[in-house]
């Protein structure tokens, strides 16, 4: 029996818990809570694009470790499910379960993308 492909388009959609960045603002002020948001923002898209080459390259310590700095970034500004997508990448990469690693980095990469648009979308021209 021959079964037939269908290709389902991956999607996933950002969680953006606002009430992080709220903290934040409180904590340090609306113009300093503005600037590390954006900070923060610059930081996941560099770490996003060298975890893809890591991975990509199978350079998975390096890929673990990005990963790692991206929960860490991705708590301090809210956004919880790519922290736990970061998250599930890390314990899949020590399982070393290739195809794993592969679709999970996938699917990281296409949640930055909308967790950042997001982001910056609920900020406007200010926090």
């Amino acid at each position: 029996m021959v079964g037939q492909m269908i290709q389902m388009p991956a999607q996933d959609r950002a969680l953006v818990d606002t009430s992080a960045v709220a903290r934040l603002e409180q904590r340090v002020g609306t113009r300093r809570c503005q600037e590390l948001v954006e900070e923060t923002i610059y930081e996941i898209t560099d770490k996003l694009a060298k975890m893809e080459r890591a991975v990509k390259a199978e350079r998975f310590d390096d890929a673990r470790d990005l990963a790692r700095g991206l929960i860490g970034a991705c708590t301090r500004i809210g956004l919880i499910r790519m922290s736990l997508v970061a998250t599930d990448l890390t314990e899949v990469i020590a399982l070393d379960d290739r195809p794993a690693i592969g679709a999970i980095a996938a699917r990281l990469v296409r949640l930055g993308e909308d967790s950042l648009f997001t982001l910056v979308r609920i900020g406007g021209d200010g926090v």
